[in-house]
């Protein structure tokens, strides 16, 4: 006997579908289903409790993506009758390893298959010769990531595949999540469990998680990632003077009535729509009509639409590129994608009109939308406090613009908000928690920031935060762009601080104001002394801006005070560094 075959009549069915989903919160609607099938296999399988009722779950993270995945994997297991081991990689004893059962690891990837900074020591150690044998250990991992970088996941399958030459049996194969990891998660960690937890004697655990107790529906709307808030935009200022050869935006949105909340450190996500120049360009290439419907979600929408709101077409990524070569069978295409190199070239730059015109084959509106990679939301650390400026998110954004073959490029989210948003306009918004990127504690800790161009961004939060907060602690910021007069960004505030004392120091680098460049690494040398003096009082170091050069060239300064001050070894000063992360006193926030 199947399960459908125990329902009630079809128009009862519908009915009560309908309204559990008007009624219900996604969380509640997640639940139920699982819940339900719960049932239901209980009626069909008798099967013995496992033996070890302990899970252990770990998780590294970066932003706290991958600690929010792991919480609620942890919350659905205890329903279950589970005893959770809960870990942050960046405290987990890997000792310990050798003794667990069953393990969910769930690990983000950052940039170019680095792993996140919590989980770099474990990283290296499970990767090197003294990982032990694992073969009394069952696991399964969740690997997040981005499509938009070529080692898609990469840390998170390093460890699968590491976990399993070491003996352990996976209990299911690994899942690669995109940035709207959510729903591939939730699905993962569900499945996982109903491979571990077998009902006792054909009866389903039906213990109902917080949830689905309270008995009451939350009526309230509560705005998120699937449910964003219509911000409207009260201010647009440009923060360059005249002439200057880049071009940054300051934003101030209202949040009023959204319930919305933040902290110093956490960043806007926006929705942002392709220009109508580029859905044109793809549907001439594709030879498709845009006024055709089709259904989208639960909506009947044109073609153009979905390409202008739904779907990336500026940015190429591999899994795009996988899906066009298997329906057009183009060799070249095939070629370009088994050379890492050449397919890193052939992606810079280019967007799906690039592709369709290039590799020509003719597809159909259905195969299109297909192989298109869902339209991320783009992530913009907010500029401003809410308990300094209540009800209002600020942002700082700087444009994108590039040439490709003669042709004038822009970013999707920048282009769309330095062309296309006025004020008065609504930009489509939710906050996305940065778990690690914050203030200290304790308001007597001294910080030290270092945020060259829009990496000033959380620091005005910071400063802002601290001043409500009437913290006693020093803030030194350290700031670089090209040139004095074009390139202050929130010069006159910055100024003020430092003239009523937010601001303990303020060190600037204007690369192009002299003939030797000088970047904000060769100001933190500079004052060299000092910044060793105040880590050794326990100040907090941050990093926002730049990954691939100014992040990098910024630790290696650091590493560098650390030995001449110091008077460490090499050796010793990445011991020393290593400490300040896992004591969460070096953070970063790099793109």
């Amino acid at each position: 006997m199947t399960y459908a075959s125990t329902l009630h009549p079809i128009g009862l069915e519908e009915g009560l579908l309908k309204k559990l989903s008007q009624e219900t919160t996604v969380a509640q609607q997640f639940w139920l289903s699982g819940y339900l099938f719960g049932l239901a296999t209980a009626q069909e399988t008798e099967v013995a409790e496992p033996a070890n009722k302990v899970l252990t779950i770990l998780y590294g993270s970066q932003t706290g993506n991958s600690k929010k995945v792991a919480s609620r994997a942890a919350k659905a297991a205890e329903v279950q009758g589970w005893t959770v081991q809960l870990h942050d990689l960046n405290n987990y004893p890997t000792r310990q390893l050798q003794q667990e059962k069953n393990i969910l690891l769930v690990v983000s990837t950052q940039g170019e298959g680095e792993p996140p900074v919590s989980a770099e020591s474990f990283y290296q150690w499970l990767m090197g010769p003294r990982a032990p044998k694992l073969t009394d250990v069952s696991f399964a991992v969740c690997a997040l990531g981005d499509k938009s970088y070529l080692k898609y996941c990469q840390t998170g399958l390093d460890l699968d595949a590491r976990l399993a030459n070491l003996g352990a049996k996976r209990l299911a194969d690994c899942v690669c999540c995109d940035v709207d990891f959510e729903t591939d998660a939730d699905e993962w960690y569900q499945r996982v469990l109903g491979v571990l937890t077998q009902p006792k004697s054909g009866h389903a655990n039906t213990s109902i998680p917080a949830i689905a107790k309270s008995g009451r529906v939350q009526t309230a709307p509560v705005f998120d990632r699937h449910h964003p808030f219509e911000a409207a935009v009260l201010e647009k200022i440009q923060l360059h003077g005249r002439g200057a050869e880049k071009e940054t935006w300051h934003f101030e949105l209202s949040l009023e009535d959204s319930g919305l909340q933040y902290a110093p450190g956490d960043a806007l996500g926006v929705y942002a729509s392709n220009s109508f120049a580029l859905v044109e360009s793809v549907l001439n290439a594709a030879k498709l009509d845009g006024s055709k419907p089709f259904a989208w979600e639960g909506r009947n929408l044109p073609l153009a639409q979905i390409l202008q709101s739904e779907l990336e077409l500026s940015v190429l990524n591999r899994s795009v590129l996988q899906q066009y070569q298997g329906l057009s069978g183009h060799t070249e295409l095939d070629n370009i994608l088994q050379d890492a190199e050449q397919l890193k070239r052939y992606l810079w730059g280019r967007n799906v009109s690039d592709l369709l015109q290039e590799f020509p084959f003719e597809l159909s509106e259905q195969q299109l939308i297909g192989v298109l990679r869902k339209l991320p939301p783009r992530l913009y650390s907010i500029a401003s406090s809410l308990s300094f400026i209540p009800d209002e998110a600020h942002l700082t954004v700087a444009a994108v613009r590039y040439q490709f073959k003669d042709q004038q490029r822009k970013g999707v989210a920048s282009g769309f908000l330095a062309d296309e948003i006025r004020v008065g306009d609504k930009l489509r918004v939710f906050v996305e928690e940065n778990t690690y990127f914050k203030l200290p504690e304790n308001d007597d800790t001294d910080i030290i920031m270092v945020g060259p161009g829009t990496g000033v961004a959380p620091f005005r939060a910071f400063v802002q935060e601290r001043i409500v907060r009437g913290s006693k602690g020093k803030n030194w910021l350290f700031f670089g762009n090209p040139h004095f007069e074009t390139d202050f960004l929130y010069q006159t505030e910055w100024l003020q601080h430092l003239k009523n004392g937010a601001l303990d120091r303020l060190d600037v680098a204007f690369s192009r104001d002299q003939a030797d460049k000088i970047y904000v690494q060769h100001r933190l040398l500079e004052r060299a002394r000092m910044v060793y003096e105040r880590l050794e009082n326990g100040a907090y170091f941050y990093v926002c801006g730049d990954k691939n050069r100014m992040a990098r060239d910024v630790q290696h300064a650091l590493l560098q005070i650390i030995q001449k001050v110091g008077g460490k070894s090499p050796e010793s000063a990445q011991e020393y560094l290593q400490t300040l992360k896992k004591q969460r006193r070096f953070l970063e926030d790099v793109y």
